[in-house]
């Protein structure tokens, strides 16, 4: 059995309309955040803002999803960007993977990370999800690992690092899926993060919000065909709402998903009559061997 966990920053749940380019999106997964409905999915409207005044944000966000706890109500506010020190702490006890390595669990963060991170020390932009990792005692991928297909870019077509000057292939998303979903059956559990959905629907138009939803879908789509829904469990979420609304360039106050497929996804969380997102964690490891 495997948990592929993938992270979508800013994704949220709208209804359809011309400033909603989920709309647009037919076919599953991500499809059913609009309605329609596909064999095996299943999709749980999550609330992001957790009984604390104003807009959900990055920072909080990640880090009430990945550790269950609700960090906007721990420090009092929405926090932005990059965890602070109280955060990082929240994180380092709780978070996800540490958790569960603890547990035995076979654990693994697929993302890669660039020379130049490494080069920065402890100057080092550390994200929710990179100090979760960290905490959790993992190696960080690098470089190499992403040129030797072990790991994911965060823009999984290798643009945007090719275009840093560094030799690595491009890959079409069907291709970059398949890639992530071999790794997860390499793991017990594999988190995955993609954030250019946030990136355009902060800076994009609504047909840029489109492309990247499109492609991300059939990344998605090519993850999910090496998933075994009998015995493999496919789980996709956020962290708050933002490219599901482009007619405006902040996040919103919408739902986000907690998207499940393969075992378990009819009865996970079914006891739960508010989801939020603090719920992710506790049902991740419920589920991990």
């Amino acid at each position: 059995m495997s948990v592929l966990f993938v992270f979508v920053d800013g994704l949220g749940i709208a209804l359809q309309g011309p400033g909603n380019p989920l709309s647009r999106v037919r076919e599953p997964p991500l499809g059913l955040m609009c309605g329609n409905e596909a064999p095996g999915f299943r999709l749980i409207e999550a609330d992001a803002c957790l009984g604390v005044d104003g807009i959900p944000q990055s920072a909080t966000g990640g880090t009430a999803l990945f550790t269950g706890v609700n960090a906007p109500k721990a420090v009092g506010r929405h926090v932005q960007a990059l965890p602070n020190t109280q955060l990082r702490r929240i994180i380092a006890r709780n978070g996800l993977l540490r958790r569960a390595r603890e547990r035995g669990v076979a654990v693994g963060f697929a993302n890669t990370y660039t020379p130049r991170f490494f080069m920065r020390g402890r100057n080092r932009i550390r994200s929710v999800t990179t100090v979760m990792a960290e905490s959790a005692g993992l190696r960080l991928n690098r470089l190499e690992d992403l040129v030797e297909g072990r790991a994911v870019y965060r823009d999984y077509t290798n643009a945007i690092i090719a275009e840093q000057g560094h030799d690595v292939a491009r890959l079409d998303p069907e291709e970059a899926g398949g890639r992530l979903g071999k790794l997860s059956k390499t793991k017990d559990l594999l988190v995955y993060e993609f954030f250019q959905t946030d990136h355009v629907g902060h800076r994009g138009t609504a047909e840029e919000a489109f492309e990247v939803l499109a492609d991300l879908n059939r990344f998605l789509q090519a993850a999910l065909r090496h998933i075994d829904p009998d015995v493999d469990t496919f789980i996709l979420s956020s962290d708050h709402g933002n490219v599901e609304d482009m007619e405006t360039s902040a996040h919103t106050k919408n739902p986000v998903p907690i998207l499940l497929y393969g075992k378990g996804a009819g009865a996970l969380l079914a006891d739960v009559s508010r989801p939020n997102i603090c719920h992710v964690t506790p049902l991740i490891l419920s589920i991990v061997p």
